[in-house]
């Protein structure tokens, strides 16, 4: 029985993403990670820290302002993150 890769791939960033995506009192949909929920992530997960200024430009670049607030997309987060030769988790396996 062979399983495609990419969706083996593609269902552990969407679970990764599910189990940090909470809903707030605005947001019923577990659609999107703000950055707190970001920083949580890479930092119980892949151990990583960075400083304020790496932090803002991931922000820049990453983010979509959704009214306000700015978030990380379910759609960003699982096609375009983990993907080389740009994305910002490329290096890392799950």
């Amino acid at each position: 029985m062979k399983q495609k890769k990419t969706k083996q791939k593609s269902n552990k960033h969407l679970r990764l993403f599910n189990k940090y995506s909470k809903t707030s009192k605005t947001n019923t949909k577990k659609d999107n990670l703000t950055g707190t929920q970001i920083k949580k992530l890479m930092k119980i997960e892949f151990k990583l820290t960075y400083n304020a200024h790496i932090m803002n430009s991931f922000k820049a670049i990453w983010f979509t302002k959704i009214g306000s607030k700015q978030v990380i997309t379910k759609d960003t987060f699982v096609n375009k993150l983990f993907r080389g030769p740009d994305g910002f988790f490329r290096d890392i396996t799950l």
